[in-house]
């Protein structure tokens, strides 16, 4: 489970769901979408294997990265190792995924036309705080039991079955956007909230700045800075959700730079979280944006991660792949996030 949902929208069961690049996903389809199996490997591949079955918690997002590094990283206090769910120095900690076999030619290209590929380890990122926090401990635990839960996928499709017949899906109204389908899983997830002192996040708000579509209840960075205050400048846009205790995710645009952003409020029982492939092939280096506040940064060639602990919430940025106006991939570059993080107020998030 991880960010970008159109990057993971394929091969759902009993369904067919296709996201152009440039779609938005309103609040709406999101609650759909956290009803929806999908098999697929961490990195939005479709693998021919069986995996085991997978819900999107809302925001759930790939990280594609290349095989090959950038760099070495440093390792920081503050940085991906502080949010990994595994040892980063460590395979054993990571989630691995076969290889993609394909045919290939002498060039090292598949015969196909497609290239050859073999993904990274692959390191799953807390998005709701470092690792000292109870916001990543109860992530953490929900992780490793929703990974070892209902292998043959017998309770989810009882499930299935059971919202087809009464038209109504008993755990939604408590639990918005948890992927929750079963008593067992609300229960779990009441004993990490006490045990760790959280809050569930609430219920989703719908947005109200799309004149063109009435029915369009995405919210925009518009109603955000209406909510929350000048948390950006005007040249970000996007859209995404938000729920009532000012939890939020953002798909949006800066200039050349596409990415994602989320920000847990402190106290939130949260379970999204990213897969960001091998730490070892990022520079990371931490900078103190214009409004005073220090981001940790994490970087490759054409993907990336910002991390800032605040004193409302914890922010993370999923710097998404990008193409320009012929098609080319993006990269990205130190100078270039640096100046993209400035526009974002960080102390009144």
């Amino acid at each position: 489970m991880q960010i970008n949902i159109r990057d993971l929208m394929e091969n759902i069961e009993d369904s067919s769901v296709e996201l152009e690049e440039k779609d938005v996903v309103s609040s709406e389809r999101i609650k759909e979408l956290t009803k929806m199996k999908i098999n697929t490997n961490e990195y939005g591949f479709t693998t021919k294997r069986s995996s085991k079955k997978k819900f999107i918690t809302v925001l759930v997002a790939a990280a594609v990265v290349s095989a090959v590094g950038i760099s070495a990283y440093a390792a920081f206090r503050g940085g991906l190792e502080g949010v990994s769910f595994g040892d980063p120095t460590d395979p054993s900690g990571t989630t691995t995924t076969e290889r993609i076999e394909v045919p290939v030619g002498p060039d090292g290209q598949a015969t196909d036309g497609g290239y050859a590929y073999e993904p990274p380890m692959n390191h799953l990122i807390s998005l709701q705080g470092y690792s000292d926090t109870n916001e990543f401990k109860a992530s953490k635990e929900w992780r490793e039991f929703e990974d070892g839960y209902d292998q043959d996928w017998k309770i989810v499709d009882a499930y299935d079955k059971e919202c087809k017949k009464t038209g109504k899906d008993p755990f939604e109204e408590k639990y918005p956007g948890y992927g929750i389908y079963s008593q067992e899983m609300a229960d779990k997830a009441d004993e990490l909230i006490k045990k760790y002192n959280l809050k569930l996040r609430g219920k989703f708000i719908d947005g109200h700045s799309n004149p063109d579509d009435p029915k369009d209840t995405s919210i925009r960075e518009k109603d955000l800075k209406e909510m929350f205050g000048d948390i950006w400048d005007d040249k970000i846009h996007g859209a995404g959700y938000c729920y009532e205790n000012g939890t939020f995710s953002l798909d949006a645009d800066y200039e050349k730079v596409s990415f994602q952003i989320r920000r847990v409020i402190k106290g939130t029982f949260d379970t999204v979280y990213l897969n960001v492939g091998d730490i070892s092939q990022y520079k990371q280096w931490t900078y103190k944006t214009k409004c005073g506040v220090e981001v940790a940064i994490a970087l490759q060639d054409r993907s990336g991660v910002v991390l800032a602990n605040t004193p409302k919430g914890f922010v993370a940025i999923n710097l998404c792949t990008n193409e320009d106006e012929n098609g080319k991939p993006i990269t990205y570059t130190q100078a270039q996030i640096e100046e993209f993080v400035d526009h974002i107020n960080f102390d009144k998030l």
